[in-house]
């Protein structure tokens, strides 16, 4: 999808991600790289996944083939209802008061992060588009660079975080992390000091922007790339290093496949990893010693 073609709709979504993130992160178990707010994507759209809240479990769902908000407190559902013209201030208003009515009361930080021009949830009336076939299409996208990031990650002996959603900037990422201390140098930006203070190398996927009109996979390391690299031939086609952002890039088109995003990763996490020194590559992709399944004979 064209980011122009959908820009309203997607940044209702990612604000619905934001408000489902602001209380993972409040009631998760905390994780270095803030592996424990990241978004589940799931076959019906994106969930925070099991929370606790004192005697309590709960979960916050956005399905995207029903169209609605499932807020799961202990063993009751309620569903809230996503259409057009709905506002972020009417869906925040309402998790909110379910919640407390269910003897939740959590207060989280209600002004987004990492947007342009934010409004608190409970006074945002500019946001509220929705479109049943747009959210169905932006689901397929979510799960096609879930599966590649996956078919990628979940096998590699190495430390790792898997893919999830990132609500912040709304891209969908996973990660390799070293056991190697790395801390940034401004300890004064919260997010950034706990995202980047080892070293990594992120595999990630996001919708598109004013620069890139569509949906776009990435690679970047930590620390960051100071020097310009090429593609080789263990890189698939369409693949290049862009020299403003420093990452290896990868503009989805329809011809690609997983296995073509899979090429990708690798060769991108081969190149740096020799940039960041990292030792013992080959056994990080020593085969598993168990039989595969019909994934891991693809």
């Amino acid at each position: 999808m064209n980011f122009k073609d959908w820009e309203n709709e997607k940044d209702t979504l990612h604000l619905l991600s934001q408000i489902l993130g602001k209380y993972k992160l409040e009631a998760s178990y905390q994780e270095p790289q803030w592996s424990h707010v990241t978004l589940n994507i799931d076959v019906q759209g994106f969930s925070t996944g099991m929370l606790s809240y004192e005697t309590h479990t709960f979960s916050l769902n956005v399905n995207l083939i029903q169209h609605h908000i499932e807020v799961v407190v202990d063993q009751n559902v309620h569903d809230i209802t996503l259409k057009n013209g709905r506002t972020i201030q009417y869906y925040y208003n309402e998790i909110e008061k379910l919640l407390n009515q269910s003897d939740i009361h959590l207060k989280i930080n209600t002004l987004p992060q990492e947007v342009a021009n934010p409004i608190p949830f409970e006074n945002d009336t500019e946001h509220h588009h929705y479109d049943d076939k747009i959210a169905k299409k932006a689901l397929a996208l979510m799960k096609f660079a879930y599966h590649a990031e996956a078919n990628f990650v979940n096998g590699l002996r190495v430390r790792k975080s898997k893919p999830g959603l990132f609500w912040g900037t709304f891209d969908i990422s996973c990660m390799i992390v070293k056991d190697q201390p790395a801390p940034f140098e401004d300890d004064s930006k919260v997010i950034e000091r706990a995202a980047f203070d080892e070293e990594m190398i992120e595999f990630g996927f996001w919708f598109g922007d004013d620069q890139f009109e569509g949906p776009t996979f990435f690679v970047l390391p930590y620390p960051f790339a100071d020097q310009p690299f090429d593609t080789d031939d263990r890189f698939p086609k369409d693949s290049y290093f862009d020299k403003q952002l420093m990452e290896y890039l990868i503009e989805y088109q329809q011809h690609h496949d997983i296995d073509t995003i899979t090429q990708f990763f690798k060769a991108s996490y081969l190149k740096f990893a020799d940039f960041l020194n990292w030792n013992n590559v080959d056994y990080v992709f020593s085969p598993l010693k168990m039989k595969p399944n019909h994934l891991n004979n693809r």
